[in-house]
């Protein structure tokens, strides 16, 4: 009985909160979002992320995400992205390719405009789902379905500060004609600021704050507030719409490889009694390359939501 209201819990908070795929380390992966940031952060960028929610129950959500970028000549970054994301009897896949242009502004500051388009590989299988009903249930059954869209995004960028905004989809598509499962397919906006504050030549706080918005769900916004030991070592506190607690930690490795780290605890009251968490970590490698430089004061600013 206990397996079944955990169920029930799970699922009205899912439909009733869940947007897009949600990473707590987004901005170690902008592209899934933002096309702009595509060859903004470093001229060649691959990474990886895989974020395990509510990781104590049965057929709990699962994301795992690749993105690539690099940057071009002629002010122009390149993308490639991959989000497959699994939720009870849901799949979804969604493969997008990016494109950006650098405006530069001035030797501290650039604009970024960015496009995207994906399609959307959807499958949703109902038909094993216990029914209590003598009568047929026209739910039970199996969805599938490839969705098209596009998507644009831009990013302002200066070596102290940062300003971002982004529709990965511009359009609606309805993922069956009976049955809607979830709004991801919706119209999403996404908006993020951030700043660098040099406490002391090795240390800077990085305060940043991001916005999710999604017509028929409502907003999710999150506040982090990150300390910065010599470009070396990172952990952030970030507190996220309905109570939860985010721990953060990302550490260079080396020139090339980063790790990182969150812990999720949610704190809502009807997800709190049964101790919910989720874990998640990302890779991010940095190759070097003679083709193009970018500038100085994308490296030294903290890139977020």
């Amino acid at each position: 009985m206990k397996k079944y209201l955990i169920y029930i819990l799970l699922i009205s908070s899912w439909v009733s909160a869940q947007q897009d795929a949600y990473f707590s380390l987004m901005e170690y992966q902008m592209t899934l979002v933002n096309p702009a940031y595509a060859g903004a952060e470093g001229n060649q960028i691959l990474s990886i992320h895989s974020r395990n929610q509510w990781s104590n129950t049965e057929d709990n959500p699962k994301t795992l995400s690749m993105a690539y970028s690099v940057a071009r000549k002629k002010n122009i970054g390149l993308g490639i992205s991959v989000i497959s994301d699994q939720v009870f009897v849901e799949k979804q896949t969604f493969v997008a390719v990016d494109f950006s242009y650098k405006l530069k502004l001035n030797e501290d500051a650039s604009m970024y405009l960015g496009l995207k388009g994906g399609v959307n590989s959807f499958r949703s299988d109902t038909s094993n789902l216990t029914s209590y009903s003598p009568q047929t249930d026209p739910a039970k059954k199996m969805t599938s379905r490839l969705l098209p869209n596009l998507g644009v995004g831009f990013l302002y960028q200066h070596k102290t500060h940062w300003i971002s905004a982004a529709i990965p989809r511009l359009f609606n598509s309805k993922e069956d004609e009976e049955v809607v499962l979830n709004p991801r397919e919706k119209i999403h906006f996404y908006f993020g600021a951030g700043a660098k504050l040099s406490i002391t030549s090795d240390v800077a706080l990085e305060p940043a704050i991001s916005m999710r918005s999604t017509e028929g769900v409502g907003a999710i916004t999150e506040g982090v507030l990150w300390g910065n030991y010599q470009n070396k070592f990172r952990f952030g506190v970030g507190f996220r719409t309905a109570s939860v607690l985010s721990l953060k930690v990302n550490l260079l490795l080396s020139d090339t490889f980063s790790l990182s780290y969150a812990y999720d605890s949610y704190g809502e009251s009807n997800l709190s009694a049964i101790q919910l968490n989720a874990h998640e970590i990302g890779l991010q490698i940095r190759f070097p390359s003679k083709n193009s430089t970018p500038d100085s004061a994308i490296e030294e600013t903290v890139n977020g939501e």
